[in-house]
């Protein structure tokens, strides 16, 4: 049990991890091609809502997979709330984990539903003004935190199993 939900939690942060770099990889400079010239915005718009909404799914089910993967390693739920697990290297690790996770959430929350699609309108709709270029900087900075977070997390993640 133990195996099979690390592997499914794994393969979600995966998918998640390498999408983030997909973006910063390959979207972001193809986006830079003439032939994207005055639909930027049309780009991200398409290829971030269906990024976003499959993050909104891979979240809820890292955390049941996680959860699962705890229970599979001998931990019962009723522990994960305990002083001796909380004090332990393993449940300190765990917790800083899932409190850049908790971050994570938010982060994704205002670039997901409110800035990202906020900057991608005004890159097409006017793409020179003052208040496109910050709202697209901003965006384009927390899409970087969310990635670092993200990173931050898979090095935690990694101390959980290797101490």
């Amino acid at each position: 049990m133990y195996a099979l939900f690390s592997w499914l939690h794994i393969l979600l942060a995966m998918f998640w991890v390498g999408g983030m770099l997909f973006t910063v990889a390959v979207l972001v400079p193809m986006s830079r091609n003439k032939m994207f010239e005055n639909r930027r915005g049309e780009l991200f718009s398409i290829a971030g809502t269906i990024f976003s909404r499959i993050s909104w799914v891979i979240f809820p089910l890292m955390i049941v997979t996680g959860l699962l993967a705890l229970s599979g390693k001998g931990y019962a739920m009723s522990d994960l709330v305990t002083g001796w697990f909380i004090g332990s290297p393993y449940g300190q690790t765990l917790v800083t984990k899932l409190s850049i996770f908790g971050l994570v959430l938010i982060v994704s929350g205002i670039h997901d539903f409110w800035l990202g699609p906020k900057a991608a309108v005004l890159m097409d709709s006017d793409p020179t003004s003052a208040v496109t270029r910050r709202t697209r900087k901003f965006s384009s900075w927390l899409g970087r935190l969310n990635l670092l977070l993200g990173l931050l997390i898979v090095w935690y993640a990694v101390g959980l199993v290797r101490g």
